[in-house]
């Protein structure tokens, strides 16, 4: 992990210190991802099939085909987990658990990640049920594990993407959903991936998921605890999205950090009717 991330995280906890024993978690997670060395070198044979690609709407790679190193992955969930178990947690049987059964059977770490990037959310409730695990944990755990081939590829491909442009509300990488979006200090909208985080340019007035640009249909709330954040809203397709202000919030942490930081705000949105279309 990065001085800089190290930084932000503290920072971040400062601002909102009921996060502090999550972010602990996470600091302490990310310190694994550096010592592994995915093997990943992706190159684009063919950049007018992209550029082809790109005009008709089509990300790079879909979520099941993407060029990661799944053996690397598999490899380092388990060191999560036994870091996971080593602490005071509510779910410590159940990790302790997951890592038996990893254990006596390696297939089900696979199991578990093409579940997660094929989005069947029903094997990953099946499999984090039988674990006692809840689901979002075991969610983020093969996330986690899949940093680092995430974070190669993207840095594989950036360059090619941004030649091409892209228009859409998808991840031009991986055709995923957004979690959050930031503004920055000219006001422009970026759209931050769910899955990969690489960040794209959106129009500040429509919506991402159903690409509804009707002004009367469109809007944001604020929360009065929460300077320099608002949810964009969609009344056509009740989806929502937390936007953050770059203009205003001092010191701000990753996208990836700040998305983790405001499930308050989620919940603010779920109250108001509107839902998330993320993972």
């Amino acid at each position: 992990m990065s001085n800089k991330l190290s930084s932000q995280i503290d920072r971040v906890i400062q601002r909102r210190p009921m996060y502090k024993d999550a972010l602990s978690v996470y600091k302490d997670l990310m310190s694994f991802l550096k010592e592994i060395e995915p093997e990943i070198k992706y190159e684009v044979k063919n950049d007018a099939i992209h550029e082809i690609k790109v005009k008709e709407g089509f990300p790079l790679f879909s979520r099941e085909d993407l060029p990661l190193d799944l053996i690397a992955a598999a490899s380092l969930f388990p060191r999560l987990l036994e870091h996971l178990s080593s602490k005071k947690r509510k779910d410590k049987e159940a990790i302790e658990k997951v890592l038996k059964k990893i254990r006596s059977n390696s297939k089900w770490v696979d199991d578990a990640i093409t579940s997660f990037l094929s989005r069947d959310e029903s094997a990953i409730l099946t499999m984090a049920e039988e674990m006692n695990l809840e689901p979002m944990v075991l969610k983020f755990l093969t996330h986690m594990a899949l940093k680092p081939s995430l974070n190669i590829l993207k840095e594989s491909v950036t360059e090619i993407i941004t030649k091409n442009g892209w228009d859409y509300g998808y991840c031009p990488l991986c055709g995923s959903s957004p979690d959050i979006a930031y503004l920055d200090n000219n006001g422009k909208r970026y759209l931050h991936c769910e899955l990969c985080c690489y960040e794209w340019n959106y129009p500040r007035l429509k919506c991402p998921f159903c690409e509804n640009n009707n002004p009367k249909e469109l809007g944001y709330f604020v929360s009065e605890e929460e300077d320099g954040f608002r949810i964009d809203f969609c009344k056509k397709c009740n989806s929502y999205i937390k936007t953050a202000d770059m203009r205003v919030i001092e010191s701000p942490g990753s996208l990836e950090l700040e998305n983790l930081t405001t499930l308050h705000l989620d919940m603010l949105a779920h109250e108001q009717g509107f839902k998330a279309q993320n993972i």
